[in-house]
């Protein structure tokens, strides 16, 4: 009996690494997380031990090494430039690094990007020809498919939609959709309007579920129309099936009910747009905390 195929997926934050095992159906075993390394030096070291446990847990059976990081990754060469929230790794060449040392096929992949080819493959965007993942975390991450692929676009640069403005009057770094649509950014202004202390989301909605808060309901109600003005913005643009969202705070089943809210009121308030584009259908990621080990893994598939 032929032994099972196995991949390693390393998906590289600005806090841990997280790492599991993928078979050829997207399935993860072993995941896990350790602390990011704070320089170029320890983190090259981290990987290695990280490959080499894997080796000596399957031996064989390890067929090759996907990345996910932050910042412009480009899939071709496996360099990463700009590095996002990990700026030490602006150059890094991921292919070369682990074909040197280990001698295994490998792939790297924008953080983004690989939730969306996760979504493609095994996920909610696998019966779609054109549709977007939106990543609500610090910034607003995206992957764009069309015509049933992942595209990157021609500097690897796609769905960068943190850098997208919402009036041309004001191009600050308070008016980018990286501040507009950040999920931390909402929560951190809601929890001041609370009077709380510095923490997740769990309070804030618990305000905005119960109505006690006319301030943060009036944030929440902002937030929802910004991110509708990504979906609209993007729809007339590309066309768009669906959009499906990620991270924590797609936890929270208020968020889709008021995304879909607002977006809904906003076809029928403003008529042509109601009349000249049919309705996206909104909806979330089947994938959480593996998306993106998945979809590195899927890139790396791809390219064997």
């Amino acid at each position: 009996m032929t032994a099972q195929s196995l991949y390693l997926g390393i998906d590289i934050g600005g806090t841990n690494i997280k790492i599991g095992l993928v078979d050829e159906t997207g399935q993860v075993t072993n995941q896990h997380k350790r602390k990011t390394p704070q320089n170029l030096s320890d983190l090259k070291l981290a990987i290695i031990d990280i490959v080499d446990r894997a080796k000596a847990q399957v031996g064989d059976q390890l067929k090759g090494v996907a990345f996910s990081a932050p910042g412009r990754v480009v899939s071709e060469t496996g360099v990463v430039h700009v590095g996002g929230a990990i700026p030490f790794i602006d150059g890094l060449n991921f292919k070369t690094f682990i074909q040197e040392n280990f001698g295994l096929p490998a792939a790297a992949i924008n953080d983004g990007k690989a939730a969306a080819q996760a979504e493609l493959w095994q996920g909610h965007l696998t019966d779609v020809d054109n549709g977007l993942v939106l990543l609500l975390g610090t910034g607003v991450g995206g992957g764009i498919v069309l015509n049933g692929q992942l595209h990157q676009g021609s500097h690897f640069q796609a769905g960068e939609l943190s850098y997208m403005y919402a009036s041309s009057s004001d191009m600050t770094t308070e008016n980018a959709m990286g501040r507009r649509g950040s999920a931390v950014v909402f929560v951190n202004k809601s929890r001041e309007l609370l009077g709380l202390a510095p923490g997740d989301g769990e309070e804030v909605f618990q305000a905005l579920d119960e109505g006690t808060s006319p301030e943060v309901t009036a944030l929440f109600d902002q937030y929802c129309q910004d991110i509708v003005y990504i979906i609209h913005t993007l729809q007339i643009s590309l066309d768009l099936d669906r959009v499906i969202f990620g991270g924590g705070i797609s936890a929270q089943p208020l968020l889709l009910e008021g995304i879909q809210n607002k977006y809904n009121e906003i076809r029928d308030q403003v008529e042509w747009f109601k009349n000249s584009f049919e309705p996206i259908d909104i909806g979330l990621c089947k994938y959480g905390s593996e998306a993106n080990l998945i979809g590195a893994v899927y890139q790396l598939l791809i390219e064997m």
